[in-house]
Parts: C-alpha cells; sequence; structure tokens
C-alpha cells in the first residue's frame, strides 16, 4: 500500500466518523442515508482489502535487506583473511571451505545464504587456533554470529521485499476507487445543505478532501571497496544531499541510508588515506536502492579539496533552481486555470 492510498483510506475513516456524528442532520434524507450506509460498507471492504494485501506482502523489510548485505560483506572479509592464512599454511582444504566472495552469501535465497553464513562461521570457528589472533579473533567470531541470528530471526524474505500479490493489490485499488466514487456521490447529493445548512455543508466537504500525501522515502546502501585492491574500505565517511542523516560506514564497508527522498542526489565519500569521490545518484521510490563506489588511494590536495567542495555546491544549486523552475511553472498553470474558469 503506498502513501496515496494510505491517505484515502485515511480520508474514508474520517468521513465515516463525521457522517456518524451528524446523522441527526438527515435523518428525513432518505437517499443520503443509504449512500452512508454503502460508504461504511464499503469501507469495511476497504480495511479488509488493506489488511490482507499487508499480510501477503509481510516480506517486504528494507531492514531484513540492509541486514543481509551487512552480515554477507562481514562474512566475505572475515574469510578472505582467514584464507590468506590458511593458504600460507598450505592447508587448502580448510581455505577451501571459506568463500571471500560478497554475492555468495548475498545473491541467493535467504536459507541458503543462512545457512552459508553458518557453515563458514563455524569452518572458521573450528581453525580458529591455526588461522591465529592475527588474522581472525574470537570477538570477530562472536560479533559475526551476532549478526547471522539478527538476520536469520527477522521475518519475511529478501525476494519479496517489494512486491506483493497482484490480486491482493488490485482489490485494494478496486476498494479504494470505488470509495472515491462514493465521495462524488456524497458531494452531488448534498448540495442541498448549501443553504439550508451551510455548515454542515461546509465542514462534509472538508472531510471529502485526501488528507497531504506524505512524501516517500527509501533506503539507500553503498558499499565502498578500494578502487587498486577491490577490498572493503571500513569506516569511510558519506555524504548524501537529499538527507541529513550522517553517512558513517560501517566496518564491513557499508553506508546505509534509512530515511531518503527519491530524485537525483549527490554523495561524497572521504577516508583517510584516500581521494575524496564523488558519486551521482538517482534514487528510486519505493525499492531498495543499492550503490557501489570505488575509493582511490591517495593524499589529497588543497585544490583538489576545493574542487570538491565547488561540484558538490554547483549540483546542488542546480537542483535547487530547478525546483523553484517548476514551482513557478505549477504556480503559472494554475493560475492560467484559474483566469480560464
Amino acid at each position: 500500500m503506498n502513501h496515496q492510498q494510505e491517505a484515502k483510506i485515511a480520508r474514508d475513516n474520517g468521513l465515516c466518523t463525521f457522517l456518524a456524528e451528524n446523522a441527526l442532520i438527515f435523518t428525513a434524507d432518505k437517499a443520503l442515508q443509504a449512500l452512508v450506509l454503502k460508504i461504511n460498507t464499503d469501507y469495511d471492504t476497504t480495511t479488509k482489502a488493506a489488511t490482507a494485501a499487508a499480510s501477503d506482502n509481510k516480506g517486504f523489510s528494507a531492514k531484513k535487506v540492509s541486514s543481509k548485505e551487512e552480515v554477507s560483506l562481514l562474512a566475505c572479509q572475515m574469510c578472505a583473511r582467514s584464507q590468506v592464512k590458511l593458504d600460507l599454511l598450505g592447508d587448502l582444504v580448510n581455505s577451501k571451505a571459506l568463500n571471500s566472495s560478497f554475492s555468495y552469501f548475498n545473491s541467493c535465497p535467504d536459507a541458503l545464504s543462512a545457512s552459508r553464513l553458518q557453515n563458514v562461521h563455524d569452518a572458521m570457528k573450528t581453525n580458529l587456533l591455526i588461522i591465529t589472533v592475527d588474522y581472525l579473533t574470537a570477538a570477530d567470531l562472536t560479533t559475526l554470529q551476532t549478526k547471522i541470528d539478527a538476520y536469520t530471526a527477522m521475518s519475511g524474505t529478501t525476494t519479496d521485499v517489494n512486491a506483493t500479490s497482484p490480486a491482493q493489490t488490485k482489490a485494494l485499488e478496486d476498494a479504494i476507487k470505488v470509495g472515491a466514487d462514493n465521495v462524488f456521490n456524497l458531494k452531488k447529493l448534498a448540495t442541498k445543505y448549501s443553504t439550508s445548512n451551510p455548515t454542515f455543508f461546509s465542514y462534509l466537504n472538508k472531510a471529502c478532501r485526501i488528507p497531504t500525501v506524505a512524501v516517500r522515502h527509501t533506503t539507500v546502501n553503498i558499499t565502498v571497496t578500494n578502487a587498486t585492491t577491490m577490498a572493503l574500505v571500513p569506516n569511510v565517511r558519506g555524504t548524501l544531499s537529499k538527507t541529513i542523516e550522517l553517512g558513517i560506514g560501517s566496518p564491513e564497508g557499508l553506508i546505509m541510508y534509512q530515511n531518503v527522498p527519491a530524485g537525483d542526489g549527490i554523495a561524497t565519500y572521504t577516508h583517510q588515506g584516500y581521494i575524496t569521490g564523488i558519486q551521482k545518484l538517482k534514487i528510486k521510490r519505493g525499492v531498495i536502492n543499492t550503490f557501489a563506489f570505488s575509493l582511490v588511494p591517495g593524499t589529497m590536495t588543497t585544490e583538489a579539496e576545493q574542487e570538491s567542495a565547488s561540484t558538490v555546491k554547483a549540483f546542488i544549486l542546480a537542483q535547487e533552481a530547478s525546483k523553484k523552475s517548476r514551482s513557478a511553472k505549477a504556480k503559472a498553470q494554475k493560475i492560467a486555470k484559474s483566469a480560464l474558469s
């Protein structure tokens, strides 16, 4: 259910309450009473359809997707370090039991992912003494196990994160449309009260309006790697022009933003020993947005820092100018439309 649908259902709920509270005003109006009965019956159908759609869409979990990505990053990073030590020891059997590929853990069904994560955890734990603490510690394994447990405990599935049953969705859409038709007919029937009871008529029309639709936000996940070695870069500091959230990367090289509006944005990535990176992003509404960026090792000069800041500033100013232009155009169209009417 999207935000516009939520707003329409909220409108119908408020309208039912308003009509119930003012029922005495139209007790002699049989046509209006019949429509009010239909409105209440149809609203009940809508709420049931919304519940059914929500229940069918229980797989929607932005946090589960983020959790899977985070634990997968950590697992492949730990496997990579452990494999280096096992290879140095010539223990190829145990080395091959591990996997340092992110996609091996993240790009498979949840049950298989959980099994693979647990298997490599157990394999590293079994060989912890020979891997040694300079490559892997017991605390590292405890952290991994905690993340595995948190990920597997989350309800839903990542494959259904943006999906819902077409049948349930269609039923909800149809129910909401019926509600809109009822409001249209209600306003027509209520015109008689514009003179006989203008106060009731005025408040009825207000109750028929759709509440302000909330801005739909989404999740943005960014994986940061070393451009030379392709190793994950931990604790990167990031900024994203479309949100005030602080972008601080995890030890596994993942920056997560949970509350970002859709549209074009610009991100920056800074870390000691690397050239500041700049990336333009197109964020889609209502889905998990996943991006990757590679930082180039090196030292930032004063000139390079100024150039980066100028690039970001120019992008933001251009976005603001475009927004003002669209707003002015919409205002002009509204004035022109009013003049014609």
